[in-house]
Protein backbone atom coordinates (compact mmCIF):
# COMPACT_ATOMS: atom_id res chain seq x y z
CA UNK A 1 0.00 0.00 0.00
CA UNK A 2 1.13 3.35 -0.71
CA UNK A 3 2.07 5.68 2.01
CA UNK A 4 3.03 9.15 2.57
CA UNK A 5 4.71 11.20 5.21
CA UNK A 6 1.37 12.68 6.16
CA UNK A 7 0.93 9.26 7.58
CA UNK A 8 4.05 8.45 9.97
CA UNK A 9 3.21 8.52 13.32
CA UNK A 10 4.34 12.00 14.65
CA UNK A 11 7.49 10.83 16.22
CA UNK A 12 9.14 9.39 13.31
CA UNK A 13 8.35 12.61 11.15
CA UNK A 14 9.68 14.52 14.00
CA UNK A 15 12.96 12.98 13.25
CA UNK A 16 12.40 13.12 9.75
CA UNK A 17 12.41 16.73 10.29
CA UNK A 18 15.26 16.79 12.90
CA UNK A 19 18.35 15.03 10.72
CA UNK A 20 16.99 16.84 7.38
CA UNK A 21 17.53 20.12 9.23
CA UNK A 22 21.66 19.41 9.59
CA UNK A 23 23.74 21.68 7.66
CA UNK A 24 25.35 20.50 4.11
CA UNK A 25 27.71 22.03 2.24
CA UNK A 26 26.01 24.78 -0.21
CA UNK A 27 22.48 23.35 1.27
CA UNK A 28 22.80 20.09 -0.59
CA UNK A 29 20.44 17.72 1.47
CA UNK A 30 22.26 14.27 0.17
CA UNK A 31 19.94 12.46 2.37
CA UNK A 32 16.62 10.71 1.82
CA UNK A 33 14.85 8.84 4.43
CA UNK A 34 12.05 5.34 4.81
CA UNK A 35 9.96 4.13 7.29
CA UNK A 36 8.69 0.68 7.61
CA UNK A 37 5.51 0.61 10.03
CA UNK A 38 5.71 -3.12 10.22
CA UNK A 39 9.63 -3.24 11.81
CA UNK A 40 9.03 0.08 13.07
CA UNK A 41 12.26 1.02 11.47
CA UNK A 42 13.66 4.16 10.20
CA UNK A 43 16.08 4.26 7.59
CA UNK A 44 18.84 7.06 6.26
CA UNK A 45 19.84 6.68 2.86
CA UNK A 46 22.59 8.67 1.09
CA UNK A 47 21.99 10.53 -2.23
CA UNK A 48 23.69 12.54 -4.29
CA UNK A 49 22.39 15.77 -4.46
CA UNK A 50 24.00 18.70 -5.63
CA UNK A 51 27.65 18.88 -7.06
CA UNK A 52 29.33 16.82 -3.82
CA UNK A 53 29.50 12.84 -5.17
CA UNK A 54 27.62 10.49 -2.76
CA UNK A 55 30.99 9.15 -1.26
CA UNK A 56 32.57 13.03 -1.24
CA UNK A 57 34.12 14.22 2.23
CA UNK A 58 31.79 16.94 2.52
CA UNK A 59 28.86 14.40 1.64
CA UNK A 60 29.83 12.00 5.06
CA UNK A 61 29.98 15.33 7.48
CA UNK A 62 26.96 16.15 6.53
CA UNK A 63 25.40 12.68 7.00
CA UNK A 64 27.35 12.46 10.38
CA UNK A 65 25.54 15.88 11.05
CA UNK A 66 22.14 14.20 10.33
CA UNK A 67 22.69 11.77 12.30
CA UNK A 68 24.03 13.75 15.19
CA UNK A 69 20.61 15.36 15.04
CA UNK A 70 19.15 12.03 15.67
CA UNK A 71 20.23 11.39 18.53
CA UNK A 72 19.50 14.70 20.12
CA UNK A 73 16.12 14.33 18.71
CA UNK A 74 15.70 10.65 19.94
CA UNK A 75 16.98 11.82 22.94
CA UNK A 76 14.20 14.75 23.42
CA UNK A 77 11.88 12.05 22.57
CA UNK A 78 13.14 9.99 25.70
CA UNK A 79 13.95 6.80 23.10
CA UNK A 80 16.44 4.27 23.37
CA UNK A 81 19.30 4.40 20.04
CA UNK A 82 21.32 1.57 21.82
CA UNK A 83 20.25 -0.96 18.38
CA UNK A 84 20.84 1.70 15.94
CA UNK A 85 23.08 1.86 13.38
CA UNK A 86 24.49 5.72 12.86
CA UNK A 87 28.15 5.42 10.52
CA UNK A 88 29.43 5.96 7.07
CA UNK A 89 26.77 4.15 4.20
CA UNK A 90 26.89 0.46 3.36
CA UNK A 91 26.96 -1.17 -0.46
CA UNK A 92 22.89 0.06 0.62
CA UNK A 93 23.70 3.43 1.11
CA UNK A 94 22.45 3.33 4.72
CA UNK A 95 23.97 6.00 6.68
CA UNK A 96 21.13 5.56 9.78
CA UNK A 97 18.92 2.53 10.72
CA UNK A 98 16.75 1.52 13.69
CA UNK A 99 13.99 1.04 15.37
CA UNK A 100 11.25 3.80 16.55
CA UNK A 101 9.95 1.70 19.64
CA UNK A 102 8.78 2.66 23.21
CA UNK A 103 6.85 5.16 25.03
CA UNK A 104 8.09 8.31 23.20
CA UNK A 105 7.74 12.04 25.17
CA UNK A 106 5.27 14.31 24.14
CA UNK A 107 6.61 16.52 21.63
CA UNK A 108 5.97 20.19 22.65
CA UNK A 109 4.70 22.28 20.10
CA UNK A 110 5.41 25.49 21.78
CA UNK A 111 9.41 24.45 22.25
CA UNK A 112 11.42 24.88 19.61
CA UNK A 113 14.21 22.18 19.21
CA UNK A 114 17.30 24.10 19.60
CA UNK A 115 18.81 21.79 16.07
CA UNK A 116 15.71 24.01 14.22
CA UNK A 117 17.22 27.58 15.83
CA UNK A 118 20.56 26.06 14.53
CA UNK A 119 21.78 27.98 11.18
CA UNK A 120 24.81 30.15 9.48
CA UNK A 121 25.02 33.60 9.86
CA UNK A 122 28.30 35.26 7.82
CA UNK A 123 27.68 38.71 9.01
CA UNK A 124 31.15 39.76 10.35
CA UNK A 125 30.47 39.13 14.43
CA UNK A 126 31.88 41.28 17.35
CA UNK A 127 35.13 41.27 18.94
CA UNK A 128 33.93 40.24 22.53
CA UNK A 129 32.96 36.29 23.31
CA UNK A 130 32.42 34.94 27.25
CA UNK A 131 35.77 33.56 28.52
CA UNK A 132 34.11 29.52 29.34
CA UNK A 133 32.64 29.31 25.53
CA UNK A 134 35.83 27.83 24.17
CA UNK A 135 36.22 25.43 27.43
CA UNK A 136 32.55 24.15 26.56
CA UNK A 137 33.53 23.41 22.76
CA UNK A 138 36.56 21.89 23.69
CA UNK A 139 34.09 19.17 25.16
CA UNK A 140 32.82 18.17 21.77
CA UNK A 141 34.57 15.16 20.77
CA UNK A 142 33.37 11.45 18.72
CA UNK A 143 35.26 8.34 18.85
CA UNK A 144 38.63 10.16 17.78
CA UNK A 145 37.53 13.57 16.15
CA UNK A 146 37.57 16.78 18.90
CA UNK A 147 37.85 19.84 18.55
CA UNK A 148 40.75 22.24 18.86
CA UNK A 149 39.77 26.15 20.31
CA UNK A 150 41.84 28.58 18.35
CA UNK A 151 42.20 32.21 19.71
CA UNK A 152 44.41 35.38 19.19
CA UNK A 153 47.37 34.78 17.25
CA UNK A 154 46.80 31.04 15.94
CA UNK A 155 43.41 32.52 14.23
CA UNK A 156 45.41 34.78 12.32
CA UNK A 157 47.67 31.23 11.14
CA UNK A 158 44.52 29.67 10.22
CA UNK A 159 43.23 32.78 8.42
CA UNK A 160 45.92 32.28 6.17
CA UNK A 161 45.29 29.08 5.45
CA UNK A 162 41.86 29.88 4.32
CA UNK A 163 43.44 32.60 2.08
CA UNK A 164 45.83 29.70 0.72
CA UNK A 165 43.41 27.18 0.06
CA UNK A 166 40.85 29.82 -1.28
CA UNK A 167 43.15 31.10 -3.80
CA UNK A 168 43.34 27.27 -5.28
CA UNK A 169 39.66 27.10 -4.72
CA UNK A 170 38.53 30.01 -7.07
CA UNK A 171 41.09 28.15 -9.63
CA UNK A 172 39.66 25.04 -9.53
CA UNK A 173 36.75 24.62 -12.08
CA UNK A 174 35.22 21.04 -10.74
CA UNK A 175 35.19 23.32 -7.33
CA UNK A 176 33.46 26.32 -9.07
CA UNK A 177 31.26 24.88 -10.55
CA UNK A 178 29.73 23.40 -8.16
CA UNK A 179 28.96 26.08 -6.01
CA UNK A 180 27.63 28.18 -8.87
CA UNK A 181 25.13 24.85 -9.79
CA UNK A 182 23.80 25.14 -5.80
CA UNK A 183 23.39 29.34 -6.42
CA UNK A 184 19.80 30.22 -6.27
CA UNK A 185 18.28 33.44 -6.82
CA UNK A 186 14.46 33.93 -6.56
CA UNK A 187 12.41 34.81 -4.23
CA UNK A 188 9.92 31.33 -3.66
CA UNK A 189 10.45 29.23 -0.53
CA UNK A 190 11.78 26.12 -2.81
CA UNK A 191 14.93 28.56 -4.05
CA UNK A 192 15.64 28.83 -0.18
CA UNK A 193 15.03 25.06 0.12
CA UNK A 194 16.72 23.80 -2.49
CA UNK A 195 20.16 25.31 -2.48
CA UNK A 196 22.00 27.93 -1.43
CA UNK A 197 20.26 31.60 -1.74
CA UNK A 198 22.36 34.42 -2.40
CA UNK A 199 20.74 36.46 -0.11
CA UNK A 200 22.17 33.85 2.92
CA UNK A 201 25.43 35.27 1.87
CA UNK A 202 25.52 38.39 3.27
CA UNK A 203 27.16 40.04 0.17
CA UNK A 204 28.08 43.38 -0.16
CA UNK A 205 26.30 45.75 -2.71
CA UNK A 206 27.22 44.44 -6.00
CA UNK A 207 27.95 41.48 -4.99
CA UNK A 208 25.68 38.97 -6.37
CA UNK A 209 26.43 40.89 -10.10
CA UNK A 210 29.79 39.64 -9.25
CA UNK A 211 28.85 36.52 -7.98
CA UNK A 212 26.83 35.66 -11.63
CA UNK A 213 30.14 36.99 -13.22
CA UNK A 214 32.39 34.46 -11.00
CA UNK A 215 29.99 31.80 -11.17
CA UNK A 216 30.91 31.06 -15.62
CA UNK A 217 34.16 29.27 -15.28
CA UNK A 218 34.89 31.31 -18.68
CA UNK A 219 34.51 34.65 -17.53
CA UNK A 220 36.32 33.85 -14.11
CA UNK A 221 39.46 32.30 -15.66
CA UNK A 222 39.53 35.78 -17.34
CA UNK A 223 39.56 37.26 -14.22
CA UNK A 224 41.91 34.94 -12.89
CA UNK A 225 44.97 36.39 -15.38
CA UNK A 226 45.30 39.05 -13.75
CA UNK A 227 44.92 37.71 -10.42
CA UNK A 228 41.50 38.22 -9.50
CA UNK A 229 41.87 34.69 -6.83
CA UNK A 230 44.07 36.20 -4.48
CA UNK A 231 41.62 39.55 -4.12
CA UNK A 232 38.47 36.70 -3.85
CA UNK A 233 40.60 34.74 -1.56
CA UNK A 234 41.78 37.92 0.97
CA UNK A 235 37.99 38.74 0.92
CA UNK A 236 37.03 35.31 1.81
CA UNK A 237 39.62 35.81 4.63
CA UNK A 238 38.55 38.71 6.00
CA UNK A 239 35.50 37.80 8.42
CA UNK A 240 37.44 34.87 9.11
CA UNK A 241 40.47 36.70 10.69
CA UNK A 242 38.15 38.99 12.78
CA UNK A 243 36.53 35.96 14.29
CA UNK A 244 36.56 36.03 18.65
CA UNK A 245 37.43 32.09 18.76
CA UNK A 246 37.67 29.49 15.45
CA UNK A 247 37.24 26.01 16.35
CA UNK A 248 38.79 23.46 13.85
CA UNK A 249 37.62 19.69 13.85
CA UNK A 250 40.16 17.24 14.01
CA UNK A 251 40.78 13.74 13.30
CA UNK A 252 42.56 11.34 11.10
CA UNK A 253 41.50 11.49 7.22
CA UNK A 254 39.62 7.77 6.98
CA UNK A 255 35.61 7.74 5.82
CA UNK A 256 34.64 7.06 9.18
CA UNK A 257 36.57 10.03 10.41
CA UNK A 258 34.74 12.19 8.00
CA UNK A 259 31.22 11.04 9.50
CA UNK A 260 32.22 11.20 12.97
CA UNK A 261 33.58 15.04 12.11
CA UNK A 262 30.25 15.77 11.05
CA UNK A 263 28.85 14.52 13.94
CA UNK A 264 31.36 16.61 15.97
CA UNK A 265 30.56 19.58 14.34
CA UNK A 266 26.99 19.93 14.64
CA UNK A 267 27.54 19.24 18.92
CA UNK A 268 29.27 22.02 18.66
CA UNK A 269 26.87 24.16 16.46
CA UNK A 270 24.52 23.30 19.00
CA UNK A 271 26.43 23.94 21.72
CA UNK A 272 26.89 27.18 20.03
CA UNK A 273 23.35 28.14 19.30
CA UNK A 274 22.67 27.03 23.03
CA UNK A 275 24.97 29.63 23.84
CA UNK A 276 23.10 32.08 22.01
CA UNK A 277 26.10 32.62 19.36
CA UNK A 278 26.60 32.22 15.55
CA UNK A 279 28.76 30.08 13.62
CA UNK A 280 29.89 30.19 9.93
CA UNK A 281 31.84 27.13 8.77
CA UNK A 282 34.73 27.05 6.43
CA UNK A 283 35.07 24.02 4.34
CA UNK A 284 37.99 25.57 2.28
CA UNK A 285 41.07 23.62 3.97
CA UNK A 286 39.58 20.57 4.17
CA UNK A 287 38.00 20.54 0.75
CA UNK A 288 41.74 21.33 -0.43
CA UNK A 289 43.07 18.43 1.43
CA UNK A 290 40.76 16.25 0.43
CA UNK A 291 40.98 17.41 -3.26
CA UNK A 292 45.10 16.52 -2.64
CA UNK A 293 43.88 12.65 -2.22
CA UNK A 294 42.05 12.38 -4.79
CA UNK A 295 44.40 14.00 -7.40
CA UNK A 296 42.08 16.79 -8.45
CA UNK A 297 43.57 20.16 -7.40
CA UNK A 298 44.91 21.94 -10.70
CA UNK A 299 48.87 21.11 -11.70
CA UNK A 300 49.66 24.90 -11.47
CA UNK A 301 48.27 24.89 -8.02
CA UNK A 302 50.16 21.29 -6.36
CA UNK A 303 52.93 22.94 -4.79
CA UNK A 304 51.34 25.59 -2.95
CA UNK A 305 48.76 22.85 -1.87
CA UNK A 306 51.45 20.53 -0.88
CA UNK A 307 52.95 23.20 1.60
CA UNK A 308 49.67 23.98 3.15
CA UNK A 309 49.33 20.20 3.47
CA UNK A 310 52.44 20.52 5.29
CA UNK A 311 51.47 23.08 7.60
CA UNK A 312 48.14 21.83 8.85
CA UNK A 313 50.36 18.42 9.60
CA UNK A 314 53.30 20.46 11.12
CA UNK A 315 50.37 21.79 13.53
CA UNK A 316 48.31 18.86 13.91
CA UNK A 317 50.31 15.78 13.48
CA UNK A 318 50.62 13.89 10.47
CA UNK A 319 47.94 11.15 10.99
CA UNK A 320 45.52 13.65 11.25
CA UNK A 321 43.64 16.25 8.91
CA UNK A 322 41.24 19.07 9.33
CA UNK A 323 37.76 18.43 9.22
CA UNK A 324 36.07 21.69 9.15
CA UNK A 325 36.77 25.41 10.41
CA UNK A 326 33.93 27.69 12.12
CA UNK A 327 34.28 31.00 13.49
CA UNK A 328 32.27 31.78 15.93
CA UNK A 329 30.71 35.09 17.79
CA UNK A 330 28.03 37.06 17.72
CA UNK A 331 26.79 38.65 14.78
CA UNK A 332 26.69 41.82 14.21
CA UNK A 333 22.62 41.56 13.32
CA UNK A 334 20.19 39.13 11.28
CA UNK A 335 20.29 37.65 8.08
CA UNK A 336 18.18 35.01 5.85
CA UNK A 337 18.10 31.29 6.65
CA UNK A 338 18.20 28.85 4.26
CA UNK A 339 15.27 26.54 3.98
CA UNK A 340 15.34 22.88 4.13
CA UNK A 341 13.27 20.36 1.70
CA UNK A 342 9.80 19.45 2.22
CA UNK A 343 9.27 15.46 3.70
CA UNK A 344 7.83 14.29 0.93
CA UNK A 345 10.65 15.43 -0.92
CA UNK A 346 13.11 13.69 1.61
CA UNK A 347 11.60 10.20 1.09
CA UNK A 348 13.21 7.69 -0.91
CA UNK A 349 10.69 6.07 -2.36
CA UNK A 350 7.58 6.17 -2.44
CA UNK A 351 6.39 2.79 -1.78
CA UNK A 352 6.10 1.88 2.16
CA UNK A 353 4.86 -0.72 4.01
CA UNK A 354 1.66 -0.51 6.25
Amino acid sequence: MISTPKLYIPEVAFLIEAAGSAPSADNSQPWCFDWDNNTSTLTGRVRRRGGFPADYHATRLALGAAAENLVWAMQSLGLDMASWYLGIPDEDGVFARGPVTGQANAIEPSNTPLWKLRHTNRLPYRPEIAPDVAHRLAACQVNNVGVRTIMGAGIRQTADWVRQASEIRFQTREANEWFAASLRYGDSPEDFASGLHVDTLALPPGGVGLLKLMSDWNRLQWLNRIRAYKLFAAIEAANFQKAPLVVAIIGSSDHAAAFDAGRCLQQVWLSVTEQGLSAQPYYVVADLLNRLELNSVPEQCIPHALALQNRVRSEYGHENTVHCLLRIGKPIGVIKVSGRLPLNEIICSAAHTN
